[in-house]
């Protein structure tokens, strides 16, 4: 059986879909459930919870981000209007695709390359937890605070993200 390419087409957007949903939403779900729920425990039981859920959950929301702008580049390119470059420069679709893209790009690489290794710096970080458990929490309270305003640039980018794709 042949699919046509418009089929195709929306199989990948409705993957693009999907996938963008599983990367923002797991994101924010670490960020805003799974971090406050935490709060309940101990603080080493906190630290310990943590990193696990961000060393397990980082692999696969960084493939469903690398998925998610595959398969923008393909809806825009391969199953979308921009056949030459000039497509992209010279129509206002092009321009907001490639905001998008590189949009993405950048939140993506935030998320893994900046993101991700100062939260694991805050969560390997044995001192700042002990200190926290025998009331010292200052520094603790700090680091934390820290990874929330560096995860909120993924935030940002989402928002930016989302408003151009409304746009197209």
């Amino acid at each position: 059986m042949a699919f046509t390419l418009w089929e195709v087409r929306q199989v990948v957007l409705g993957l693009h879909i999907l996938l963008a949903i599983a990367w923002v939403g797991g994101v924010l779900f670490v960020g805003w459930g799974v971090f406050p729920a935490v709060r309940k425990l101990a603080y080493r039981e906190q630290q310990r919870v943590l990193y696990l859920v961000m060393k397990h959950a980082h692999l696969l929301l960084t493939l469903a981000g690398a998925a998610v702008i595959v398969t923008g580049i393909l809806l825009g390119t391969v199953f979308g209007p921009l056949k030459q470059w000039d497509d992209i420069i010279g129509t206002a679709y092009g321009h907001i695709w490639a905001a998008a893209l590189l949009t993405a790009i950048f939140t993506l690489l935030w998320g893994v390359s900046i993101g991700f290794r100062h939260a694991m710096r805050i969560l390997k970080n044995d001192q700042l937890w002990i200190d926290a458990d025998q009331g010292v929490k200052s520094p603790l309270i700090k680091g934390l605070i820290s990874i929330a305003l560096f995860e909120s640039v993924e935030v940002v980018g989402f928002i930016v993200l989302i408003g151009l794709m409304v746009t197209l």
